[in-house]
């Protein structure tokens, strides 16, 4: 079985080159909405937390990474806010209570590989939501991301270091197992200084799984989740199978 990336292995890069907010009002407006306590799952370095914690969001953060949490820490330290971290596996989750809203950002879900490990996730998710509760579950759409799995070495980024004076390039290569739901692929970090002489490298595997509608669907159901809303785009656009670059599920407890 392929394994899922090890995120420990790039803590200390990952906000050079992962530095996304499109998606950043859609949670915004969802936590602001719950009026309850959010729960994050695999929330990393905090991307998605730190916004969240910023507006006074009540607010607890899961990832499974010691090292991701460590900045994630050093991060919330520096701005002076609080929130509540847990380092824990999604699947074996047991906080001991509920909340009003779970979020998993970032198509994160499609990093636990096996269907049973993906309804063991679910299940310990739906026991840590209150009654009415809405879990937000945010994933590739199989159909357009496919397009972007060709085998050929690809230059995904040129990121400036953000804690010195140099360069990160990015290079990802990825390609299909045999059974054509896992991408499996590597990616090439390489960082250079200002003179463009070359620091350090590192090669680092990984593994997501494409899960499409109609399984997503019937394994929240099989759980007890009821589909609120599936969304194609943090527009809150309708999804379309053909265009949509995202899965984004509102299920409800």
């Amino acid at each position: 079985m392929p394994e899922p990336i090890n995120y420990d292995h790039l803590a200390d890069i990952y906000d050079n080159f992962v530095q996304v907010n499109f998606d950043i009002p859609f949670f915004l407006n969802a936590a602001k909405e719950c009026q309850g306590e959010v729960l994050e799952l695999m929330s990393g370095t905090g991307r998605v937390s730190i916004p969240l914690a910023e507006v006074g969001i009540k607010l607890t953060c899961v990832d499974m990474s010691a090292d991701m949490l460590s900045v994630l820490r050093r991060k919330l330290e520096s701005r002076q806010l609080s929130v509540e971290i847990h380092q824990a596996n999604v699947c074996e989750l047991d906080l001991g209570r509920q909340f009003k809203l779970i979020l998993l950002p970032f198509n994160s879900f499609a990093e636990i590989l096996s269907a049973e490990d993906q309804l063991k996730a679910l299940k310990r998710i739906f026991q840590h939501l209150q009654p009415g509760g809405i879990f937000i579950c945010t994933l590739h759409n199989p159909h357009i991301r496919k397009k972007s799995v060709d085998g050929q070495l690809h230059l995904w980024g040129n990121y400036p270091l953000l804690e010195k004076d140099g360069t990160l390039l990015f290079w990802v290569t990825q390609h299909f197992d045999p059974g054509g739901y896992i991408v499996n692929g590597i990616e090439f970090f390489e960082e250079y200084d200002a003179s463009g002489i070359l620091l350090s490298k590192r090669i680092v595997e990984f593994s997501f799984s494409l899960i499409s509608k109609e399984v997503f669907e019937e394994m929240a159901q099989s759980v007890g989740f009821k589909i609120k809303t599936l969304y194609g785009n943090y527009s809150c656009e309708e999804f379309s199978d053909e265009k949509s670059p995202y899965l984004i599920w509102l299920l409800q407890k």
